[in-house]
This record gives structure tokens, sequence and C-alpha cells, in this order.
């Protein structure tokens, strides 16, 4: 199944642009829109946005000054209609729509047009992946892994599985192999339990998660091939896979238990932030992981007998939460969790890009990018949130105004923050240069982590975007964390690492 968008009328006529996966397309004049039209006066800068997780696609106006049209209704605009426009009611920003629906906003028209296909039957349409994924064959197992469920088999069980169960079970659920003890955490699409492996006796932690939309034997297949990459991962700063597969309604993962807390919690516990020299502790073994991934070379062998070499796995989702401490000693030691599971799950299908009205993701640690080129990411996307988590780190605060005032008006209204409202302030509110919010933090320091936030409007070609970015961050983790030390050196930073 597959979403069109084909513009009918206007300067951008003849183009289409096909999603077959979640994706997020910006309309208006600034320089990263998708369609960006930056002589049309009607225009804004950030006019709409569309949200596509086919066959889903939604369209939010984004506070521009001439609202947009969806069959002939006017939604939002700050200039009151002229007369004889019907205009949806007050407050009314956001459409969901459906095939042969039309948007028009000035002389643009684009035509909606959402394709489904039969679900009980593979197709070979081939797929746009993620940046570090090469082609469509599937990756074979390997020689010393059992033999998993085929594609087809395995689609079939998943579509009778669906009608069984619609929502997230709520009790302890059964996975063969393991003892299931208690909830120990729970997210948007997830729930996390402690369990112990019934053959070697150890604790892990099992995450199970649950398609909230149909499939097919393509999404099956990119979903196999990513968790098979992302579990190659091997990295004391990272958290390991260690197996994955079904029960009768969900998908699990073993992971590596790891005894201790989050990031999040514990900057709770210390009052919101942490003294220099513990958060650069933390900082640099945690961009030790993620150079690691970033860096990360794998030969994959592929059904058709042809071998191919994968560089680079991005994470796309780092925050508080996703980093979990332990104890070597006195030192903290971070981990990287979650690496690529619900954004792996998320870019096959399996999930809508907003899950239950909740975003799959953090985007209050996003560079802007991250919603405009949402589906070609890189290193230096990463290179932004971590600094993000850093920032909060040193000062207790977001790296932007606009957030806590953001969810302050959702709240008000009743409502659950959603991509257009984490846009509108993403695109007014830049980045704060960090000794703006705590002056004590060493210049040199200070001035790697402000390259490592810095964002522009980039352009919507994918090259260009990574090109540009590159040059006005750091190209990966790698380059970050070596940055990073050479400021503490200059600023005569001492930092104590765990021993290897």
């Amino acid at each position: 199944m597959h979403v069109e968008i084909k513009v009918t009328e206007g300067p951008a006529k003849g183009q289409t642009f096909t999603f077959r996966e979640p994706d997020c397309f910006l309309f208006g004049r600034a320089a990263d829109a998708r369609i960006s039209l930056p002589d049309d006066p009607y225009i804004s800068r950030h006019h709409f946005l569309l949200e596509i997780s086919p066959p889903d696609c939604r369209v939010t106006e984004l506070n521009s000054k001439n609202g947009m049209f969806v069959n002939g209704v006017r939604y939002g605009g700050r200039k009151p209609p002229e007369p004889g426009v019907i205009q949806a009611p007050a407050g009314d920003r956001e459409a969901r729509l459906k095939d042969g629906d039309e948007i028009a906003v000035g002389d643009t028209v684009m035509k909606v047009r959402i394709h489904i296909k039969d679900r009980f039957k593979e197709t070979k349409t081939k797929i746009r992946q993620p940046y570090y994924i090469a082609e469509e064959s599937e990756i074979l197992p390997d020689a010393d892994q059992p033999p998993k469920e085929s594609p087809i088999d395995f689609l079939w069980s998943l579509l009778k599985d669906k009608e069984k169960s619609k929502e997230m079970p709520e009790e302890i659920p059964l996975i063969e192999g393991y003892d299931i003890k208690e909830e120990i955490g729970r997210g948007g699409m997830s729930i996390v339990f402690r369990a112990v492996d019934r053959s070697t006796g150890k604790t892990a932690a099992v995450k199970i998660m649950r398609p909230s939309i149909a499939m097919n034997a393509e999404s099956i297949r990119l979903f196999q091939r990513e968790i098979k990459i992302t579990s190659r991962l091997k990295h004391k700063n990272i958290v390991e896979v260690l197996d994955y597969g079904k029960t009768e309604t969900i998908f699990f993962f073993v992971l590596e238990f790891v005894e201790g807390t989050d990031l999040e919690r514990y900057l709770n516990s210390q009052g919101g932030y942490l003294e220099l020299e513990e958060s650069l502790g933390i900082m640099l073994q945690l961009l030790d992981g993620l150079a690691y991934s970033h860096r990360i070379k794998l030969k994959m062998k592929f059904a058709s007998g042809r071998e191919k070499r994968i560089t680079g796995i991005v994470h796309r989702d780092l925050k508080p939460e996703n980093i979990l401490l332990t104890r070597n000693g006195n030192i903290l030691v971070p981990k990287l969790a979650d690496f690529g599971l619900s954004k792996s799950f998320e870019s096959a299908g399996f999930s809508n890009m907003t899950l239950a009205g909740q975003v799959a993701g953090t985007p209050v640690y996003w560079p802007r990018e991250q919603i405009t080129h949402y589906r070609y990411l890189s290193p230096v996307t990463d290179v932004f949130s971590i600094a993000a988590v850093f920032y909060q780190m040193l000062t207790g605060a977001y790296v932007r105004e606009g957030f806590r005032e953001m969810y302050d008006e959702c709240e008000r209204r009743n409502r659950t923050p959603g991509v257009p409202d984490y846009m509108a302030v993403i695109s007014e509110n830049p980045p704060i240069p960090i000794r703006e919010r705590r002056s004590d933090i060493p210049k040199a320091v200070a001035a790697v982590i402000d390259r490592a936030i810095q964002e522009v409007e980039v352009p919507s070609d994918e090259a260009k975007m990574r090109s540009v970015l590159a040059g006005l961050r750091y190209a990966d983790a790698g380059v970050f964390r070596e940055e990073l030390l050479a400021a503490c050196k200059k600023a005569g930073v001492m930092i104590q690492l765990p021993q290897e």
C-alpha cells in the first residue's frame, strides 16, 4: 500500500510524491520544504505539514496567514476568510485525508491518492530503505542460528493474530524459554518486563511490542533485516539485543538487563542537572558507543547469494529515557537503549508515525531536519540529539524555548501534542547557546556543544542535506568525542572513566 500526492495545479504542477513508509511532508516558502515556493506571497514559510503512514494521511495547517483548503473547506488562517468561504470550526487546523481528497493553497492544488494492495499477497514493490540498508533482498540467517519463520508464514500468522487482539496486553505475557517477572517500564507502543532466561538462569529484559496496522511481506522482510543488523551491535555502552521473536499476539525482544536507572530519573533525583565533571564522564562514554554504531562495518549475506557491506547505524531516538545508568565502582556507566527497535518497528510499517496520539520519538531532542527530512537521516542528526541530551544534563533545560509553553497550551485544550505542534516550536525557536543557560561552563567545552546543536534550513535534496549538515556540525559521534576530549584538555577538566 502507498500514498501518492500529485500536484495538479500551480508552479509545481506535474510533481508526484509517493510514500510507502511513514514520512513528513512540509509545504511552504522555506528552503527545507518538500515543495518550496519562495516567490509565492500567498504562501507562508511553513504553511502546512502532511503526516503520512500508509494508508493513513493527515494534513495540519501551521498557523499560516491565508490558511489551506481541503475539498473546498478552509482550515486555519490568521486572516479572516473571504465572504462565502466555508471555514472549518474555530481552532480546527487538521484534516484526515481520504483517497481523492484535494488540498489547495493559492494557485497550488494537490490530489491525494491512497492505494491499498491486497494485504494477503506478497508484493515485490521496492521500498526506500533507511540510509544504511542497501537493497530489499532478505538477509539469510547465520549458520549457527536456528531458522526463522519464513516471511510469508510470519505474515499470515500476524494477520490472524491481529484479529485476535486489538490492544496491548495488560497481563504478564507468556514467552517460551523465559520466566516473566514484574513490569519495569512502559512506552507508547511497548512494555518492558524483567525476566529470567530458563536456559542460563540469567536476568534479562523482555520488551513486547504490538503491531497497530496490517502488514505485508515487504514490511516483514524490512523489519527482520533491520533487527538482524541492530542485533550485531556489541559495545559496552550499548544495551545488547539478545533475542527476538513473536508470540500469538506480540513481537518481543530480549535485551541485556541493566541494573540501575535511566538518565531521566537520575537527573530528577539530582535536581535536574549534573556537575560538569560527572556530565562529561557520561558524555564521553555515550559518544564512544554512538561512534561505534556510526562507524560499524557489517558484511551481510543476502538471499540472492551476493554479499553487501553496510556502514553505520543511526539511533534516531536519543533521549534521557533511552540512556540506562549502572555503576562500575563509583563511576556511572551509561548504555544506549532501544537502539533502532522502535524506529525499525515504525520504518517497517508496523505502527503509525503517531501512536494513540503520541509522537513516535521525542522531538524536544530533534533537529529540524528530523521532521523536514524524516526518512533521510544520518549520523549528524544523532549528533544534534545526543548534544541536546548533554545540554539538558548540564543546564536542566531544553536546547530551545517554546516546548513547555506548547505543552501547557495543549493541556489547556485537552489535547496531546502532535508532530505539527513540535514543528511550530522547532521552526520558530533556534537553539540557545549553552553559556546563556550556564555561564560557568568552560568556553572550549561550550563551543563544542554549541557547534553540535547548530541547525539551518537545509535543501530538500537528500545528498545536499547531508553535505550541509556534515559541515555544520560534526560528521559523526566519533568526531564529536574527539573535539570534546580536546576541549576538556584545553579547559583543564579532569574526567574519570571506567577502566577497560
